[in-house]
Protein backbone atom coordinates (compact mmCIF):
# COMPACT_ATOMS: atom_id res chain seq x y z
CA UNK A 1 0.00 0.00 0.00
CA UNK A 2 1.31 3.40 -0.97
CA UNK A 3 0.43 6.91 0.17
CA UNK A 4 0.72 9.97 -2.01
CA UNK A 5 2.93 12.77 -0.77
CA UNK A 6 -0.06 14.81 0.44
CA UNK A 7 -1.55 11.95 2.46
CA UNK A 8 1.87 10.99 3.79
CA UNK A 9 2.44 14.59 4.87
CA UNK A 10 -0.88 14.64 6.76
CA UNK A 11 -0.14 11.28 8.36
CA UNK A 12 3.34 12.25 9.59
CA UNK A 13 2.92 15.93 10.37
CA UNK A 14 5.67 16.79 7.88
CA UNK A 15 5.04 19.36 5.19
CA UNK A 16 5.12 18.49 1.51
CA UNK A 17 8.00 20.93 1.12
CA UNK A 18 9.94 19.16 3.86
CA UNK A 19 9.30 15.73 2.30
CA UNK A 20 10.61 16.94 -1.05
CA UNK A 21 13.69 18.38 0.70
CA UNK A 22 14.31 15.15 2.60
CA UNK A 23 14.04 13.25 -0.67
CA UNK A 24 16.61 15.51 -2.34
CA UNK A 25 18.97 15.11 0.63
CA UNK A 26 18.62 11.34 0.75
CA UNK A 27 17.07 11.37 4.22
CA UNK A 28 13.57 10.05 3.45
CA UNK A 29 13.38 8.73 -0.12
CA UNK A 30 9.93 7.75 -1.47
CA UNK A 31 9.33 4.04 -1.91
CA UNK A 32 8.07 4.68 -5.43
CA UNK A 33 8.17 7.47 -7.99
CA UNK A 34 5.79 7.34 -10.96
CA UNK A 35 8.00 7.41 -14.08
CA UNK A 36 5.49 9.45 -16.01
CA UNK A 37 4.10 11.97 -13.52
CA UNK A 38 7.09 11.90 -11.14
CA UNK A 39 4.63 11.74 -8.26
CA UNK A 40 6.23 10.56 -5.03
CA UNK A 41 4.59 7.69 -3.18
CA UNK A 42 5.50 6.37 0.25
CA UNK A 43 4.92 2.95 1.76
CA UNK A 44 3.10 2.60 5.06
CA UNK A 45 6.28 1.09 6.40
CA UNK A 46 7.94 4.50 6.05
CA UNK A 47 5.60 6.11 8.56
CA UNK A 48 7.79 4.99 11.45
CA UNK A 49 10.93 6.18 9.65
CA UNK A 50 9.31 9.58 9.07
CA UNK A 51 8.46 9.78 12.77
CA UNK A 52 12.10 9.14 13.66
CA UNK A 53 13.28 11.79 11.21
CA UNK A 54 10.84 14.33 12.60
CA UNK A 55 11.78 13.56 16.22
CA UNK A 56 15.54 13.79 15.58
CA UNK A 57 15.21 17.05 13.67
CA UNK A 58 13.00 18.51 16.43
CA UNK A 59 15.74 17.55 18.90
CA UNK A 60 18.23 19.55 16.84
CA UNK A 61 20.14 16.65 15.29
CA UNK A 62 21.86 17.97 12.11
CA UNK A 63 20.35 16.77 8.85
CA UNK A 64 23.55 14.99 7.77
CA UNK A 65 23.54 12.99 11.00
CA UNK A 66 19.83 12.19 10.62
CA UNK A 67 20.53 10.78 7.16
CA UNK A 68 23.17 8.45 8.60
CA UNK A 69 20.97 7.50 11.56
CA UNK A 70 17.97 6.37 9.48
CA UNK A 71 20.01 4.67 6.76
CA UNK A 72 20.51 0.90 6.75
CA UNK A 73 22.80 0.05 9.63
CA UNK A 74 22.37 3.47 11.21
CA UNK A 75 21.53 4.14 14.86
CA UNK A 76 18.94 6.81 15.75
CA UNK A 77 19.72 6.19 19.44
CA UNK A 78 23.38 6.99 18.91
CA UNK A 79 22.52 10.16 17.01
CA UNK A 80 20.22 11.26 19.82
CA UNK A 81 22.88 10.49 22.45
CA UNK A 82 25.44 12.57 20.56
CA UNK A 83 22.95 15.44 20.35
CA UNK A 84 22.17 15.20 24.06
CA UNK A 85 25.88 15.40 24.88
CA UNK A 86 26.31 18.42 22.60
CA UNK A 87 23.39 20.15 24.34
CA UNK A 88 24.91 19.35 27.75
CA UNK A 89 28.22 20.91 26.76
CA UNK A 90 26.51 23.98 25.33
CA UNK A 91 24.35 24.43 28.42
CA UNK A 92 27.43 24.21 30.62
CA UNK A 93 29.12 26.84 28.45
CA UNK A 94 26.08 29.10 28.71
CA UNK A 95 25.97 28.66 32.51
CA UNK A 96 29.63 29.65 32.74
CA UNK A 97 29.03 32.63 30.47
CA UNK A 98 26.12 33.77 32.67
CA UNK A 99 28.25 33.38 35.80
CA UNK A 100 31.02 35.35 34.12
CA UNK A 101 28.64 38.14 33.20
CA UNK A 102 27.41 38.31 36.81
CA UNK A 103 30.98 38.47 38.11
CA UNK A 104 31.98 41.13 35.60
CA UNK A 105 28.97 43.26 36.51
CA UNK A 106 29.77 42.82 40.20
CA UNK A 107 33.41 43.67 39.53
CA UNK A 108 32.48 46.97 37.96
CA UNK A 109 31.04 47.97 41.33
CA UNK A 110 34.28 47.29 43.22
CA UNK A 111 36.68 50.10 43.96
CA UNK A 112 40.19 49.04 43.05
CA UNK A 113 42.95 50.99 44.74
CA UNK A 114 45.59 51.46 42.07
CA UNK A 115 49.08 52.33 43.30
CA UNK A 116 52.01 53.80 41.39
CA UNK A 117 55.27 52.49 42.82
CA UNK A 118 58.93 52.13 41.93
CA UNK A 119 60.17 48.82 40.55
CA UNK A 120 63.80 47.95 41.07
CA UNK A 121 65.81 45.95 38.58
CA UNK A 122 65.04 42.28 39.12
CA UNK A 123 66.75 39.14 37.83
CA UNK A 124 64.31 36.31 37.20
CA UNK A 125 63.92 32.85 35.69
CA UNK A 126 60.81 30.99 34.59
CA UNK A 127 59.22 28.17 32.64
CA UNK A 128 56.57 28.65 29.96
CA UNK A 129 53.19 26.91 29.91
CA UNK A 130 50.73 27.08 27.03
CA UNK A 131 47.10 27.78 27.96
CA UNK A 132 44.13 27.36 25.65
CA UNK A 133 41.26 29.81 25.40
CA UNK A 134 37.55 29.47 24.53
CA UNK A 135 38.41 30.34 20.94
CA UNK A 136 40.55 27.24 20.82
CA UNK A 137 37.65 24.98 21.74
CA UNK A 138 38.63 24.24 25.35
CA UNK A 139 38.01 25.71 28.76
CA UNK A 140 39.18 29.26 29.35
CA UNK A 141 42.66 30.37 30.09
CA UNK A 142 44.38 32.11 32.92
CA UNK A 143 45.57 34.90 30.66
CA UNK A 144 42.61 34.71 28.32
CA UNK A 145 42.80 35.53 24.64
CA UNK A 146 44.78 38.64 25.49
CA UNK A 147 46.39 40.46 28.36
CA UNK A 148 44.06 40.97 31.29
CA UNK A 149 41.30 38.56 30.32
CA UNK A 150 41.48 36.68 33.61
CA UNK A 151 43.24 36.68 36.94
CA UNK A 152 43.21 34.05 39.66
CA UNK A 153 43.04 30.78 37.71
CA UNK A 154 43.88 29.27 34.36
CA UNK A 155 43.35 26.43 31.97
CA UNK A 156 45.96 24.21 30.40
CA UNK A 157 45.09 20.99 28.67
CA UNK A 158 41.33 21.59 28.66
CA UNK A 159 40.04 22.07 32.22
CA UNK A 160 40.70 24.19 35.26
CA UNK A 161 41.73 21.06 37.18
CA UNK A 162 44.24 20.29 34.44
CA UNK A 163 45.59 23.82 34.73
CA UNK A 164 46.10 23.54 38.47
CA UNK A 165 48.06 20.34 38.05
CA UNK A 166 50.11 21.77 35.18
CA UNK A 167 51.03 24.88 37.17
CA UNK A 168 51.95 22.89 40.25
CA UNK A 169 54.14 20.51 38.22
CA UNK A 170 55.86 23.36 36.40
CA UNK A 171 56.59 25.21 39.64
CA UNK A 172 57.83 22.03 41.29
CA UNK A 173 60.23 21.37 38.42
CA UNK A 174 61.45 24.98 38.52
CA UNK A 175 62.02 24.98 42.29
CA UNK A 176 63.65 21.54 42.19
CA UNK A 177 66.07 22.49 39.41
CA UNK A 178 67.09 25.68 41.21
CA UNK A 179 67.59 23.84 44.47
CA UNK A 180 69.70 21.17 42.76
CA UNK A 181 72.09 23.87 41.60
CA UNK A 182 72.12 25.76 44.90
CA UNK A 183 70.07 28.73 43.60
CA UNK A 184 67.60 30.23 46.05
CA UNK A 185 64.67 32.39 44.85
CA UNK A 186 64.52 35.80 46.47
CA UNK A 187 60.73 35.94 46.68
CA UNK A 188 57.40 34.35 45.70
CA UNK A 189 56.49 33.46 42.13
CA UNK A 190 54.48 35.45 39.63
CA UNK A 191 52.72 34.67 36.36
CA UNK A 192 53.85 36.68 33.35
CA UNK A 193 50.58 37.08 31.44
CA UNK A 194 51.81 39.27 28.61
CA UNK A 195 52.95 36.47 26.29
CA UNK A 196 50.40 35.89 23.48
CA UNK A 197 50.79 32.66 21.54
CA UNK A 198 50.54 32.28 17.78
CA UNK A 199 46.98 30.84 17.88
CA UNK A 200 43.90 31.37 20.03
CA UNK A 201 45.75 30.47 23.20
CA UNK A 202 48.40 32.21 25.23
CA UNK A 203 51.73 31.49 26.82
CA UNK A 204 51.99 32.05 30.55
CA UNK A 205 55.43 32.16 32.14
CA UNK A 206 55.77 31.03 35.76
CA UNK A 207 58.62 33.14 37.09
CA UNK A 208 60.73 33.38 40.23
CA UNK A 209 62.81 36.40 41.32
CA UNK A 210 66.52 35.85 41.91
CA UNK A 211 69.26 37.83 43.63
CA UNK A 212 71.42 37.38 40.52
CA UNK A 213 70.89 36.09 36.97
CA UNK A 214 71.16 32.34 36.42
CA UNK A 215 74.28 31.10 34.59
CA UNK A 216 74.12 31.39 30.82
CA UNK A 217 72.50 28.31 29.32
CA UNK A 218 70.84 27.22 32.57
CA UNK A 219 67.49 25.48 32.06
CA UNK A 220 64.90 23.23 33.66
CA UNK A 221 65.20 19.75 32.08
CA UNK A 222 62.34 19.00 29.72
CA UNK A 223 60.82 22.47 29.96
CA UNK A 224 61.03 25.65 27.98
CA UNK A 225 63.06 27.93 30.22
CA UNK A 226 63.35 31.70 30.00
CA UNK A 227 65.37 34.17 32.07
CA UNK A 228 66.25 37.82 32.14
CA UNK A 229 66.42 41.01 34.17
CA UNK A 230 63.43 43.32 34.50
CA UNK A 231 64.70 46.90 34.24
CA UNK A 232 64.14 49.41 37.01
CA UNK A 233 61.24 51.76 36.50
CA UNK A 234 57.71 52.27 37.74
CA UNK A 235 54.60 50.12 37.71
CA UNK A 236 50.91 50.35 38.45
CA UNK A 237 49.51 47.71 40.78
CA UNK A 238 46.19 46.71 42.35
CA UNK A 239 44.68 43.79 44.28
CA UNK A 240 41.82 41.49 43.28
CA UNK A 241 40.03 39.21 45.80
CA UNK A 242 40.05 35.48 45.08
CA UNK A 243 36.83 33.68 46.01
CA UNK A 244 35.56 30.13 45.62
CA UNK A 245 32.68 31.28 43.43
CA UNK A 246 34.88 32.90 40.79
CA UNK A 247 33.60 31.36 37.54
CA UNK A 248 35.95 29.10 35.60
CA UNK A 249 34.92 30.53 32.25
CA UNK A 250 36.04 34.13 31.91
CA UNK A 251 36.24 35.56 28.44
CA UNK A 252 35.69 39.16 29.51
CA UNK A 253 38.27 41.79 30.39
CA UNK A 254 39.09 41.39 34.06
CA UNK A 255 37.91 44.41 36.13
CA UNK A 256 41.23 44.65 37.99
CA UNK A 257 43.09 44.87 34.70
CA UNK A 258 40.58 47.44 33.45
CA UNK A 259 41.26 49.45 36.62
CA UNK A 260 44.99 49.49 35.82
CA UNK A 261 44.40 50.67 32.26
CA UNK A 262 41.91 53.30 33.41
CA UNK A 263 44.30 54.58 36.09
CA UNK A 264 47.09 54.87 33.54
CA UNK A 265 44.87 56.89 31.23
CA UNK A 266 43.78 59.18 34.07
CA UNK A 267 47.42 59.83 34.96
CA UNK A 268 48.46 60.40 31.38
CA UNK A 269 50.77 57.37 31.49
CA UNK A 270 51.39 54.71 28.87
CA UNK A 271 51.74 51.08 29.92
CA UNK A 272 53.54 48.09 28.46
CA UNK A 273 50.99 45.25 28.26
CA UNK A 274 53.82 42.80 27.71
CA UNK A 275 54.84 43.30 31.35
CA UNK A 276 51.48 42.37 32.90
CA UNK A 277 52.06 40.15 35.94
CA UNK A 278 49.83 38.24 38.35
CA UNK A 279 51.64 37.78 41.64
CA UNK A 280 51.43 34.87 44.07
CA UNK A 281 48.13 34.89 46.05
CA UNK A 282 48.49 36.33 49.55
CA UNK A 283 46.41 37.24 52.57
CA UNK A 284 45.43 40.91 52.74
CA UNK A 285 43.73 42.71 55.65
CA UNK A 286 41.11 44.45 53.50
CA UNK A 287 40.27 42.58 50.32
CA UNK A 288 38.56 44.82 47.73
CA UNK A 289 34.79 44.72 48.06
CA UNK A 290 34.82 42.68 51.29
CA UNK A 291 36.09 44.97 54.04
CA UNK A 292 37.63 41.95 55.73
CA UNK A 293 40.83 39.96 55.43
CA UNK A 294 41.00 37.47 52.59
CA UNK A 295 43.05 36.09 49.75
CA UNK A 296 43.95 38.39 46.91
CA UNK A 297 46.17 38.35 43.86
CA UNK A 298 48.12 41.40 42.86
CA UNK A 299 48.18 42.55 39.25
CA UNK A 300 50.93 44.89 38.12
CA UNK A 301 52.03 46.39 34.82
CA UNK A 302 55.05 48.50 33.99
CA UNK A 303 54.63 52.14 33.07
CA UNK A 304 56.16 52.40 29.63
CA UNK A 305 58.86 54.92 28.83
CA UNK A 306 59.66 55.87 32.44
CA UNK A 307 63.00 54.16 32.95
CA UNK A 308 64.64 56.34 35.64
CA UNK A 309 67.92 58.12 34.93
CA UNK A 310 68.60 58.97 38.57
CA UNK A 311 67.74 57.73 42.03
CA UNK A 312 65.62 60.81 42.62
CA UNK A 313 63.22 59.69 39.90
CA UNK A 314 62.64 56.43 41.78
CA UNK A 315 62.05 58.21 45.11
CA UNK A 316 59.54 60.60 43.58
CA UNK A 317 57.65 57.68 42.02
CA UNK A 318 57.41 55.85 45.31
CA UNK A 319 54.49 57.83 46.72
CA UNK A 320 51.23 55.88 46.66
CA UNK A 321 49.08 57.43 43.96
CA UNK A 322 45.50 56.31 44.27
Amino acid sequence: MFLGIGDFARATGLTVKALRWYDEQGVLVPADVDPGTRYRRYSVGQLEQAGVVRALRAAGVPLAEVRIAVAAGGSPQQALHARREAVRVERAREDRALATAERVLAGTELRYEVRLRPARAQAWVGVVEYVATPGGGTEPAGAGAGAGARAGSGVAGGTVADADVAVEEALFDLYASLAADGITPSGPFWLDLGRPAADAGAEVALCLPLSAPVPEGWSVPGRRTIAGVRPAGRELTTDHPVTDDDPDDDTAVHPAFAALVRAAAERGLSIDLGTLRQHCPREVPDAPGSGTSGTAVELSVAVEGTHPTANKAIVDAGTSDT
